[in-house]
């Protein structure tokens, strides 16, 4: 009995630490979800900036290189004028504009290679949010059923069963009792019935005996 119970309360003690372990699935799932869409906004955001800034880079090359074609125009217009200082101070600024161009290609090249990159992890990020909501209904179903099976194997283990199984064993020997009792009182009529048998016997032949004496008989048969 007392090993009986010490298992009960062990068995408890653990499914109650289990649920206590167990959020809510539904609302873990739903959190969840709220920051992969939260994650995917700001990767969005942050695509959409790049972009705005490669458009802006993109401008940028663009007046640089008009201001190097400008500069290279009037570098010309300068030399065959015989203005050889004007001549100078076109192409330095040409020059300037040249390495402009060259550094804002280069910047341009690598902020393309990060939006790429981006572009590649938002995709990402979209298909396995689809697919959490998709399996959204499904992963809630489960560790429900997971949660509502624990609970009833507490109920299960919660449930004194000595008591049962006590009243179960008296039950038991009363019903071996009686049987018993039946079998002694079955053989003590079928005894009963055999001394009855006897006596009755005993008594008509001895009213037969005193029948045959009255009458003569008993003499007569022995002539």
């Amino acid at each position: 009995m007392n090993a009986f119970k010490r298992i009960h309360d062990i068995f408890s003690s653990n499914v109650n630490h289990a649920l206590d372990k167990m959020e809510d699935p539904s609302k873990m799932i739903r959190y969840t979800i709220v920051e992969m869409e939260g994650s995917l906004s700001k990767a969005k955001n942050s695509a959409a900036e790049m972009l705005a800034n490669i458009r802006a880079r993109e401008e940028e090359l663009k007046a640089s290189k008009e201001a190097e074609s400008r500069w290279d125009v009037r570098a010309q217009l300068a030399v065959k004028n015989g203005k050889d200082d004007l001549a100078r101070e076109a192409i330095a600024e040409k020059q300037k504009a040249q390495s402009k161009v060259t550094a804002l290609e280069t910047e341009i090249a690598e902020l393309k290679n990060i939006s790429a990159s981006q572009e590649a992890q938002i995709v990402k990020l979209t298909e396995k949010l689809e697919e959490v909501k998709a399996k959204e209904r499904t992963l809630v179903a489960r560790a429900e059923h997971a949660k509502e099976k624990i609970k009833i194997e507490k109920q299960i283990s919660a449930t004194d069963c000595s008591a049962a199984i006590k009243r179960f064993n008296e039950m038991e020997e009363k019903v071996e009792r009686l049987e018993a009792e039946a079998a002694v009182a079955s053989k003590s009529y079928e005894s009963e019935s055999r001394f009855t048998e006897m006596e009755n016997n005993a008594n008509v032949d001895k009213e037969l005996e005193e029948l045959k004496a009255k009458l003569g008989t008993k003499d007569q048969a022995k002539a």
